[in-house]
């Protein structure tokens, strides 16, 4: 059927997708409580003995990727075939868009608040040094090891393209794996990453945006309006897919990255601006001295329970936000890729990160909202803080509404590229435009799965399998380097 209907179509890919998404939902939704414990143990057993490997070995990619930019490789120039080219606000604002979602700005109101308990806990730092690693770590595993590890697919797909244009956009086909299992056991890797990564995103989000929309309207939080919720977000989403990357995801990036800015900016001047500014000056001075330490440190309930967390997180949700990036980075060079894609999602992530997480510390320091206490004691849920922290400044109607317009925008831009990078690895080329009702068909897939995880209480165990495909993942990036360092030298030989 699907032949007849467009033989393109890369069959064994969709039905890979589709099996995957019903296989792992049946098993999460199966018990969802046991189904999380187990995932959660495993993944607790693999990151103590992966632990080095995360740590280490991310490090790595980043002076990696360094050499390749600043050595006579990064002058090669990306060729994709049947690709637009972008300019740089564009491609900047997408890649921005597609690598971080509404997930940036939950995380950057309420993660260093695990530091802090931790650090707490721990009675060994004073309050000054708890407070600058508190602000500090948020940063560190947003910035730019994590922008790296996103990086490595980017330039090893680019360079393989370059020299084939033809090769699925699929870890099988560009690194031209041609053992029928391994090919397989590659496209279930890529896609089950791409699938779980997109579920606890979305099943992050959702509720986020929920709970803003209740604030505005005054009104409890209820089924009816996560649904209505959902459904809006499903249009907007789907909408921008079907469109494409040209005149969808595009035009929502570049609206999202000024209304970013500006929202990020009000807060800044609203709130306590001097606060802000000073601790954002001492918190980036103390993490260029610490980022190195911070990198390599093992062993430590940080490094344990969140840095090795975000690293495979990264790596699970590479193989997504890298396709995505090669799509936009035609004619472009490796330095220029390298260096905009850790520099500006870095950059990005580091003024959010300072502007909120400055803020609710502002807000618990004045005993405005003590959110380590509440947190801690299971007294307010992360996304109801996120709205009293943004609801404490003036103006707050008009800040919740754009908050919430904000937060749409970049859950439609980051899981539509979702939806493309299916789609577009469901061709037989990289070359070959994905039909519309293919994205369309992933958009509608990768909403309705995380909504009953979420309303099943199993987006947590989609979690722990996502993180869990990072495991084989820190291997196939061996093969990843070796690919671009074999691709690059056969560019500039030739």
């Amino acid at each position: 059927m699907l032949k007849t209907v467009n033989p393109n179509l890369n069959k064994s890919v969709i039905s890979i997708t589709i099996l995957l998404s019903i296989i792992l939902s049946v098993f999460v939704l199966a018990d969802p409580t046991k189904s999380s414990k187990l995932l959660s143990d495993t993944y607790i057993h693999l990151s103590s003995i992966f632990e080095v490997f995360y740590m280490y070995g991310s490090f790595f990619l980043l002076f990696f990727l360094l050499f390749i930019a600043l050595s006579k490789y990064g002058s090669i120039i990306i060729q994709l075939e049947n690709k637009p080219t972008y300019t740089m606000l564009s491609w900047s604002s997408m890649l921005f868009a597609a690598g971080i979602g509404a997930t940036l700005l939950y995380w950057s109101t309420t993660e260093w608040i695990e530091y802090y308990n931790i650090l707490k806990n721990e009675n060994i730092l004073n309050d000054k040094d708890i407070f600058l690693y508190s602000r500090s770590y948020p940063i560190f595993h947003w910035g730019f090891t994590a922008w790296a590890i996103y990086c490595v697919p980017v330039v090893a797909f680019g360079l393989a393209l370059t020299l084939k244009p033809e090769s699925k956009l699929t870890f099988s086909g560009i690194l031209n794996v041609k053992n029928n299992i391994f090919r397989f056991l590659l496209d279930v890797l890529f896609i089950g990453a791409i699938i779980c990564g997109a579920g606890v995103g979305l099943g992050i989000s959702f509720p986020l945006i929920a709970s803003v929309i209740a604030e505005i309207l005054l009104i409890e939080r209820s089924f009816i309006l996560d649904i209505i919720t959902i459904i809006l977000c499903a249009i907007v989403f789907g909408s921008s897919a079907y469109i494409g990357v040209q005149n969808g995801i595009k035009r929502l990036s570049n609206l999202n990255m000024i209304l970013v800015i500006i929202f990020l900016l009000t807060i800044l001047f609203l709130g306590p601006t001097i606060y802000i500014l000073k601790n954002s000056s001492e918190t980036l001075s103390f993490l260029l001295k610490e980022y190195t330490n911070m990198s390599i440190t093992t062993g430590t309930d940080i490094s344990l329970n969140w840095s090795v967390f975000y690293w495979a997180w990264w790596y699970a949700l590479a193989p997504m936000i890298g396709t995505f990036i090669v799509n936009i980075s035609n004619q472009m060079s490796l330095r220029k890729i390298i260096l905009g894609t850790i520099l500006i999602g870095s950059l990005g992530c580091m003024f959010s990160m300072l502007v909120l997480t400055n803020y609710s510390i502002y807000l618990f320091e004045n005993n405005i909202i003590n959110a380590p206490d509440l947190m801690s004691n299971e007294l307010l849920t992360r996304e109801a803080l996120v709205v009293n922290t943004i609801a404490s400044l003036d103006y707050s109607y008009i800040l919740l509404f754009c908050f919430a317009f904000i937060l749409i925008i970049f859950l439609c831009t980051t899981y539509d590229s979702a939806a493309y990078v299916l789609a577009s690895a469901s061709m037989k080329s990289s070359n070959i435009e994905s039909p519309k009702i293919l994205r369309l068909l992933f958009a509608i897939l990768l909403v309705v799965q995380p909504t009953l995880l979420m309303y099943l209480n199993g987006v947590d165990s989609f979690k722990w399998i996502m993180v869990i495909f990072s495991v084989p993942l820190l291997f196939i990036y061996i093969l990843l380097i070796f690919s671009i360092l074999q691709n690059a030298h056969r560019i500039t030989k030739s």
